[in-house]
């Protein structure tokens, strides 16, 4: 929790120029089968001319590997590191707009560099989908282990009114590791849906299909994944 909060406070300061731009964003995480809790704290900004910035720090609760392979929550928690990112929107037409980022994420034993272009279009006033490539490297701190390349692609398609939204997002990821049953390839699905009370409360569900991993790789199975969330605008 310590982690978290120097996180956080190192985040108002970051943004204390731009209060009323700021928004704050909190999630709870739980996996059904692995029985583990994970929560993450964002404070991102959006300028008026397009350029956006965020950090996000990570409480997790630890796992231990069964006697059948799959890991499951010992109910040991810490900081597991933190996601920091930067990047600008370009509207390109009306309906379409891009935005390359570049993202650095930090963990206890690595760090992860990424960069991404994400397409944005609004196919009316309340569909929209969205398509974005990030490339990854991650960098082992640990000596004799190798770097970790990745390729992500996310496709988008929901409803966003002015109150409720409801969004699908397939995720798939290929790498340079064996990742998902000995393959160097996995993907899940995830579906949010969220409420705007006013301009400063959004409350949001997520329902996740996720990769659960096996040590050996022999027997890995998908998991279900609960999160919920609320986000403050200032």
């Amino acid at each position: 929790m310590t982690h978290l909060f120097k996180i956080s406070t190192l985040s108002f300061c970051l943004f204390s120029f731009s209060v009323g731009a700021v928004s704050l964003d909190y999630r709870h995480e739980y996996k059904s089968d692995s029985k583990t809790n994970a929560d993450r704290l964002k404070i991102s900004h959006t300028s008026e001319s397009g350029y956006f910035a965020s950090v996000e720090g990570k409480l997790a609760e630890g796992t231990t590997t069964q006697s059948d392979g799959f890991k499951e929550s010992n109910g040991h928690y810490s900081g597991s590191g933190s996601e920091w990112e930067f990047g600008r929107n370009y509207k390109i037409t009306d309906d379409l707009t891009l935005a390359p980022a570049v993202n650095l994420d930090i963990g206890d034993t690595y760090v992860g560099y990424r960069a991404q272009i994400k397409a944005i279009y609004k196919i009316s006033d309340t569909w929209m989908t969205t398509f974005r490539w990030r490339p990854g490297i991650e960098v082992s701190e640990q000596s004799g282990t190798d770097n970790k390349n990745y390729n992500q692609f996310n496709w988008e398609f929901g409803y966003t009114g002015e109150q409720i939204s409801v969004i699908g997002d397939l995720e798939y990821r290929t790498t340079n590791y064996e990742d998902y049953n000995g393959h160097n390839y996995y993907w899940l699905y995830n579906i949010v849906a969220s409420y705007k009370i006013d301009k400063n409360w959004t409350p949001y569900t997520e329902i996740g299909y996720v990769p659960r991993y096996n040590a050996d790789h022999e027997s890995d199975a998908m998991e279900m994944r609960y999160r919920l969330g609320v986000k403050y605008n200032f």
